[in-house]
């Protein structure tokens, strides 16, 4: 199944006045490497753990929907905004809400009544712990902070000629939320 994003994150887990207190930066200088940094390491998090943090807006495609449900590709998923039966000319109608169900639990959208002609469907959604950084677990935040520290105090990726790509400790903050894909 295909993705797009549609809207990114509006704010940060961890906002750059955090960021710096971590730091103990008092002055304006380096605002946008230390913004940077926290940014970057925020979407290293997400591709490690295979979740969105902060609320984002997706688009599926699904050429085929399953007779189970479809898994939506990006979690954790917060709600369907709206699913599109997509005719063989391209073009899009929305299903009424009755015709589909979300469970937010796994994830999943369940088709109750499939739409006639329908060639595939696109379902908009929002994934992300939510839309505040206070929503997102601590451990993650936590491990946003000290990789962006680390990044911070170490501007390359090589340290007295060992490589040190990751603080001890960010691993250990962001396992429980790893998000495991079998293939």
């Amino acid at each position: 199944m295909k993705r797009m994003l549609i809207e990114g994150p509006a704010v940060e887990p961890v906002s750059l006045a955090e960021v710096k207190a971590h730091l103990r930066v008092d002055t304006d200088d380096e605002d946008d490497v230390i913004g940077a940094l926290a940014v970057a390491a925020r979407v290293a998090i997400e591709t490690e753990i295979r979740r969105v943090m902060i609320e984002q807006t997706w688009r599926a495609f699904v050429e085929t929907w399953p007779e189970a449900g479809v898994t939506l590709p990006v979690q954790p998923a917060l709600s369907v905004e709206t699913v599109r039966a997509v005719d063989a000319a391209g073009g899009a109608v929305p299903l009424d809400a009755e015709d589909y169900a979300f469970d937010a639990a796994d994830g999943s959208v369940a088709l109750i009544s499939p739409a006639a002609g329908a060639a595939s469907y696109e379902i908009d959604f929002l994934a992300g712990y939510g839309a505040a950084g206070d929503a997102v677990p601590q451990p993650l935040r936590q491990a946003i902070l000290m990789l962006a520290a680390h990044w911070f105090e170490h501007r390359s990726a090589v340290v007295d000629e060992r490589a040190e790509a990751a603080p001890l400790g960010v691993r250990e903050l962001i396992a429980p939320y790893r998000r495991m894909i079998l293939c």
